[in-house]
């Protein structure tokens, strides 16, 4: 009772929006709601500089003005900052390392999930940035951060022997604005949309090779042997989404996939789906998430729901990151991973976490 009354008289927790898209206003309405003050807004949109960031996210006006990086990164400015961009893992952690020297513990929901697979020398410039601000940096989200990896792993501890784990999630695609649609290439015919991925200019889940690497790291090893595909879901029927209308014979979807084994010995296959309302039937994929591992004893988990859905997807996007607050804060200073931290759960807010 004393260590919870000492909790309630402390400050409240500070925390930096960095991003003001759709995700970005979600994390900062639910940490809002949870007591954490907000003393920073960051946006690289021209648009955006100078608005309120209350009003950007629809709770009204908070009194903290949308600023660019340079006027906030400094020590004692907030305890955390959450980092919500459509960069890639370079340029988040462009995005972040200045904070991260000057103390401020970082959550970023865009492609620093497990860095080391994407990038080694990159993941130890981040870390050494964290451990001389005495400050924490993890990467969460949905997926990659949840579905994909954290699931897979948290299973497998249930297995005396693991021989293979394939995780595969399958989401529906119609309701997502035309960027989106334009840059998973849906609306293509199947010939452009293989040239596009061949030439580079549809990556489609590039961050599926984090995921793969946390499972490995979590099993006590290192990814050998990564391989991919990526391939294209056809239509036979006219399919319309909010933003795009697919013709029979052209791409409704995709399929992206990735196989390793754990240096420990386990293989690992991963699935990322999307498609314009989805037809098990006709695409041979069912909406949801499906997590298979073949060992002693078996194991098969189905998660359904609105976690397939646009609007379940920015929420539980935002969740993952603003119920990530107490566990980085109180962590040990560097680069960590999911697999790292105590298992997260639902934070109600309040004030910061006890010594």
């Amino acid at each position: 009772m004393k260590r919870e009354e000492e909790a309630n008289k402390s400050p409240p927790l500070r925390m930096i929006q960095f991003g003001l898209g759709a995700a970005g206003c979600e994390i900062l309405r639910l940490a809002r709601s949870k007591g954490v003050e907000l003393v920073g807004a960051i946006d690289s949109d021209p648009a955006k500089l100078g608005q309120d960031a209350g009003e950007l996210a629809g709770v009204g006006p908070l009194g903290v003005k949308v600023e660019r990086p340079g006027a906030l990164c400094r020590q004692g400015v907030a305890d955390v900052l959450l980092h919500a961009t459509r960069y890639g893992p370079k340029e988040s952690a462009a995005d972040v390392v200045g904070f991260l020297r000057a103390g401020i513990n970082v959550i970023s929901i865009s492609g620093v999930s497990f860095l080391p697979a994407w990038d080694e020398a990159l993941a130890r410039r981040v870390d050494q940035a964290a451990r001389e601000g005495g400050a924490t940096v993890v990467g969460t989200g949905l997926n990659p951060g949840l579905l994909l990896d954290v699931v897979p792993i948290l299973m497998s501890s249930a297995c005396e022997s693991i021989k293979r784990i394939s995780a595969a999630r399958v989401a529906d695609f119609s309701p997502w604005g035309p960027e989106t649609i334009r840059n998973y290439g849906m609306g293509l015919s199947p010939a452009e949309f293989d040239q596009q991925v061949a030439a580079g200019k549809i990556g489609l889940h590039a961050e599926i090779s984090q995921s793969l690497g946390m499972i490995a790291h979590a099993l006590g090893g290192t990814v050998e042997g990564f391989k991919q595909e990526r391939l294209s879901i056809v239509t036979s029927t006219r399919r319309t989404g909010a933003s795009v209308t697919i013709e029979p014979g052209q791409v409704c979807g995709f399929r992206h996939i990735a196989t390793a084994r754990c240096s420990t010995g386990p293989e690992i296959r991963l699935q990322h789906c999307g498609v314009v309302h989805p037809d098990p039937a006709s695409d041979g994929v069912e909406p949801g998430t499906h997590v298979t591992i073949e060992g002693v004893p078996a194991v098969q988990v189905s998660i359904k729901g609105e976690l397939s859905e646009a609007g379940g997807v920015y929420a539980a996007t935002a969740a993952r990151a603003v119920n990530a607050i107490p566990y980085v804060v109180a962590a040990a200073p560097g680069l960590v991973t999911l697999a790292d931290l105590p298992m997260m759960a639902w934070w109600g807010g309040g004030r910061r976490p006890s010594a």
